[in-house]
């Protein structure tokens, strides 16, 4: 890991600096890079503009995570929930992305699972638009929570709730995973991945992880996944691996309305905007409230040429995006 994602990784666990920057505004330039806002409102106004302007489609993202505190949890779960309900009212697609550890895992599972139960539930009874479908996507957070994630997108599958996984190519055991998958009528989000672990459980180096990347895009674009109504999502913003999966989906018989790109909103918009002019369905991670310092310098963690967006929120600037 280079110095630069050291250091953002200490500024994104710093208390005293997350406060600081929080009470420096919510519009300074990183959160108005990264984060639609600090409500539901804004976050809602956002996915409208997206879909509305440019056909992307957006899941939105309550901020938090790693929550032990049972007030904070609960917090949560409102907040997801009153996303959900906002995107139905409005008749947009209804997606949402939730952390297990968000949503109650660090306290017990069982609790956690009630609560993915309660927001599924949720979304299950919205309305979907013509060629849209109602998903509750779970994210993939690090390594100790994997199986339990797994366990959890099973148990909600089982009882015929709109629920999605997100897998990270990197790991050696997601093709595994991928296996017992995409001969259900499910929806896998394949990431890089953001938790890197030792060469026990990890790809290693940018050809090893690319390859492990495009092995499972190429187990979820086979014939037997789109016969069985299995939905790829690829989240990447890497131009080299979209257009290798468009080529390898072309070949296999898939439609660009088969399968979709997922990417940050704030993050490569122009390539965003480029897939949609060439038919393919675009979805952007919308994320959205308060606790927008450790996700937003994180991308800059990702990419240092966004280091320039952390001195103007320093200096108070900021920018909107189209």
């Amino acid at each position: 890991m280079s110095i630069v994602q050291n250091t953002m990784i200490a500024l994104a666990r710093s208390a005293s600096v997350s406060r600081f920057m929080r009470s420096a505004g919510a519009r300074s330039a990183l959160a108005t890079r990264f984060v639609s806002g600090a409500d539901v409102e804004a976050a809602l106004s956002m996915a409208t503009r997206l879909v509305e302007r440019h056909g992307i489609r957006a899941s939105l993202f309550y901020l938090g995570e790693y929550v032990v505190e049972r007030a904070a949890i609960e917090f949560n779960v409102n907040r997801v929930l009153a996303a959900i309900d906002a995107l139905g009212r409005a008749r947009l697609d209804v997606h949402v992305s939730i952390d297990p550890t968000a949503i109650g895992f660090m306290e017990d599972d069982a609790f956690g699972t009630a609560n993915a139960t309660l927001i599924a539930q949720r979304a299950a009874c919205q309305p979907s638009p013509s060629g849209a479908r109602n998903s509750v996507m779970l994210d993939m957070e690090d390594l100790s929570i994997l199986d339990r994630t797994c366990r959890l997108h099973a148990s909600l599958q089982a009882n015929g709730l709109p629920v999605a996984l997100t897998l990270q190519g990197q790991r050696r055991r997601t093709l595994d995973d991928l296996s017992k998958l995409v001969h259900q009528p499910t929806s896998v989000r394949l990431v890089k991945g953001a938790f890197p672990e030792s060469t026990a459980y990890d790809y290693q180096g940018r050809a090893g992880i690319d390859r492990g990347y495009l092995d499972a895009a190429h187990l979820m674009l086979s014939p037997n996944a789109r016969d069985a109504g299995f939905y790829p999502a690829f989240g990447t913003h890497d131009d080299r691996l979209a257009l290798s999966i468009i080529d390898y989906a072309k070949r296999h018989g898939w439609a660009p309305e088969q399968f979709e790109f997922e990417m940050l909103y704030g993050v490569r918009i122009t390539w965003q905007l480029k897939l949609r002019q060439m038919g393919y369905q675009v979805r952007v991670y919308l994320p959205f409230g308060n606790d927008w310092w450790p996700y937003a310098v994180r991308r800059v963690g990702e990419n240092p040429r966004n280091a320039w967006l952390l001195a103007r929120s320093y200096a108070g600037g900021g920018y909107g995006i189209d």
